[in-house]
């Protein structure tokens, strides 16, 4: 079975498009060690060392976390001895009459307790300006069009990643319960020298529904915290009859892209790398769904936010509805409602109609979704949220 649509606008969304289902959201967390996958497959494209070293996930901040913890619980721990309680009745100032003796009794004065400073709401992550100067003369003349409009975007951003989140949800195709998938936040990390946030996503056939089709999805976006755009983009797919690694690398200095595509099945094996130019502003089709929670939310604003997909640039429009009360399984709740559109070069998809609900709140909570396809349509709903 192949996917529904013919464009990658939501990972998440094509992964529903395969039509799956799960069991229970424990098979959701087990680790398919993605960057192993990841550069094996870059091995098997002969890349060369330096893209090994700049796009590998460095790990070691945190190795060294839970030793700075230490450390500091250490220090903490290392209290002032306390001082001996005086004897009573001190009787004058400096001592008191023992006997036919005077003893001199020094008191240290109580230190004075200074109020801890409030603390400050963390400043909006600077937006990393380009080092590229000039654009290449080969640069493609739409995105010099697109780079302009999505500027303006970025601009008014506020990232929404809370380490530790999860978000699980519902899934329906056609009015039929077909699939459960969990979106986290996980550890923020470091890809190369970047500091990066890391948005996962995880879809998987339960044992009821694998005598049709299965399924098993990993995906990955890791995000610059300075510049807000994708560093690397994974999808690591197991499904009945085919397994596909997607790797797709996006070098923001040179505003390159480098794809890495591998298709096995039936004993068949297809491979594609490529190198492309990007704008200089796009989002990934996992991190785009994090980044419509960054934006404002104010009635009647639009939004076209770029999307790069193996080489290719979709074109996601955006408009805010309002504010609506939508009941969830996690309880009454007040949303913004945000129908969204998808052109692929050029031409309105009929199969990229959909509508998003986010919770009215700082967090802006993924709760629901619905998705107008060629055959049908797809929705889903939270289930379950875990700050």
């Amino acid at each position: 079975m192949k996917y529904l649509s013919p464009f990658f606008v939501f990972l998440l969304l094509a992964c529903l498009f395969s039509s799956c289902s799960t069991q229970s959201w424990k098979d959701l967390f087990k680790d398919e060690n993605s960057e192993e996958r990841n550069k094996e497959l870059m091995e098997s494209f002969g890349a060369e060392e330096e893209v090994f070293e700049k796009f590998s996930e460095n790990k070691s901040e945190k190795a060294e976390k839970p030793e700075k913890q230490a450390r500091a619980q250490k220090k903490s721990d290392k209290r002032e001895p306390v001082p001996k309680k005086a004897e009573k009745d001190l009787g004058e100032e400096q001592g008191v009459k023992v006997g036919q003796k005077k003893v001199v009794v020094k008191l240290t004065p109580k230190k004075k307790e200074t109020p801890k400073p409030k603390p400050k709401p963390k400043p909006k992550p600077k937006l990393k300006k380009s080092s590229i100067k000039e654009l290449p003369e080969d640069y493609p003349a739409k995105f010099k069009a697109i780079n302009k409009k999505a500027q303006k975007v970025w601009d008014v951003y506020t990232p929404k990643f809370y380490v530790g989140e999860n978000i699980f949800m519902d899934i329906n195709y056609m009015g039929v319960s077909t699939g459960k998938i969990v979106l986290n936040t996980q550890e923020n990390t470091t890809i190369g020298a970047t500091p990066v946030y890391h948005a996962h996503a995880r879809v998987k056939t339960s044992d009821y529904y694998r005598y049709l089709y299965e399924l098993d999805d990993n995906i990955d976006s890791y995000v610059s915290k300075g510049s807000l755009l994708p560093v690397k983009f994974s999808l690591i797919q197991r499904e009945s009859g085919q397994d596909i690694d997607d790797l797709q690398l996006f070098d923001l200095d040179k505003l390159k892209t480098y794809s890495f595509y591998q298709r096995v099945s039936d004993d068949k094996v297809k491979k594609k790398k490529e190198e492309k130019f990007t704008p200089k502003y796009f989002a990934d089709p996992l991190y785009v769904l994090w980044f419509l929670r960054g934006l404002p939310m104010d009635e009647g604003k639009s939004f076209e936010i770029p999307i790069m997909n193996r080489g290719k640039v979709i074109v996601l429009k955006t408009r805010n509805e309002g504010l609506e009360t939508i009941e969830t399984e996690i309880g009454k709740k007040r949303a913004y409602r945000v129908s969204a559109t998808t052109t692929y070069t050029g031409e309105t998809l009929k199969s990229g109609e959909m509508t998003f609900w986010f919770s009215a709140d700082e967090r802006r909570i993924f709760l629901k979704f619905n998705a107008k396809i060629k055959i049908g349509s797809i929705s889903g709903e939270i289930d379950k949220y875990e700050p």
